[in-house]
């Protein structure tokens, strides 16, 4: 069977078609565990609007990803790419997230065309891969992606579930870190929304890292389905101390906040003890919605956080860099991927 793999042009009547294709697979059963409104086109028109539309790191030329279709020139594959801000000495890293890899089953014989396509972009750009599953890891494994590495989490209970009492139990075990008091914070003000932040210019150092700025982190507040906040800490004289974005999960019905990206401008390296134990202080409008019963953070590396191990959790975070930039090192952080815009 003959196929076309052709570029996503993103118009109007090719989204609805992307749309359809895509809540057509999932209510067949393609999707081995989806996510709310994944069976539905309203919601698949409503990511790719954040993905393309409200993105300020997409341009009219930016790739938007492909589409597979058949000899009638029906949609049976699509695999989106969604242009991300990353910077490396203070250049601009041109950077493309993989989502939404579908290919109806009968057609998987052209998978290898998509990924090819895919590939092809890896010579200008650096593409990372958040939601991998374990056939698509194997394979990422086979063209050279590396992995991210290690990821351990630390927990921060809440009043709800026990607070600082339980917060010493879990330093005990080392899947947390000491959070600042009352008084060390009381100096400190929080803000939550990315319009009162002004993010520090980057240091210029040599290693590739997420670029977010007032109006790409507007951008990831406003975009995904899972409601979220950002968290900023400054001091008294309104300099950035540290800050993250906490998207809101809940599972076995107790309400979580991830502080899936987060950055620590404090000369010290205690800006998140302070950030966290500010935000454990502050609920409501303010800060942290009050039914939050646990506020966790996830980072990468082998290093500890406060001479504190953290949890180990598994990771699908794979990445791609282009030759320009191989052998150059790259951060990564929990935010990376597509899951914070599904």
């Amino acid at each position: 069977m003959a196929h076309q793999i052709l570029p996503v042009t993103a118009t109007p009547e090719e989204r609805n078609e992307i749309a359809a294709f895509l809540a057509g697979f999932v209510r067949a059963g393609g999707l081995l565990k989806p996510r709310p409104g994944d069976d539905t086109p309203s919601k698949w028109l409503d990511r790719m609007r954040w993905w393309w539309d409200e993105n300020p790191a997409c341009r009219p030329g930016s790739p938007r990803g492909f589409l597979l279709r058949n000899d009638d020139a029906e949609v049976v594959g699509f695999s989106g790419l969604i242009p991300f801000p990353y910077e490396s000495a203070g250049e601009p890293v041109p950077a493309l997230v993989t989502t939404s890899f579908f290919v109806e089953e009968s057609h998987r014989s052209a998978v290898m065309g998509l990924i090819a396509r895919q590939r092809e972009l890896g010579r200008k750009f650096h593409i990372v891969d958040g939601s991998a599953s374990p056939e698509m890891r194997r394979l990422l494994e086979r063209l050279g992606y590396e992995a991210g590495g290690l990821r351990a989490q630390y927990f921060f209970p809440t009043r709800r579930l026990g607070g600082f009492p339980a917060h010493a139990l879990l330093l005990a075990r080392g899947w947390t870190f000491p959070v600042a008091s009352s008084d060390e914070v009381a100096d400190f003000r929080l803000v939550t929304h990315p319009s009162e932040w002004h993010e520090p210019a980057p240091k210029g150092e040599r290693g590739i890292r997420l670029d977010l700025h007032n109006g790409s982190l507007s951008w990831l507040v406003r975009s995904g389905s899972e409601p979220r906040r950002f968290f900023g800490l400054v001091d008294s004289e309104d300099k950035p101390v540290a800050r993250a974005l906490g998207v809101y999960k809940r599972h076995a019905g107790l309400l979580s906040c991830h502080l899936l990206d987060h950055r620590d401008f404090h000369s010290g390296g205690a800006g998140l003890s302070l950030l966290i134990g500010k935000i454990l202080r502050t609920q409501g409008d303010e800060g942290l919605d009050p039914a939050t019963s646990l506020v966790i953070l996830s980072r990468f590396g082998h290093h500890t956080s406060l001479g504190m191990p953290g949890h180990p959790a598994g990771s699908n975070l794979f990445f791609h860099l282009p030759p320009s930039l191989q052998g150059v090192e790259k951060e990564c952080l929990p935010i990376e991927g597509d899951l914070v815009l599904l």
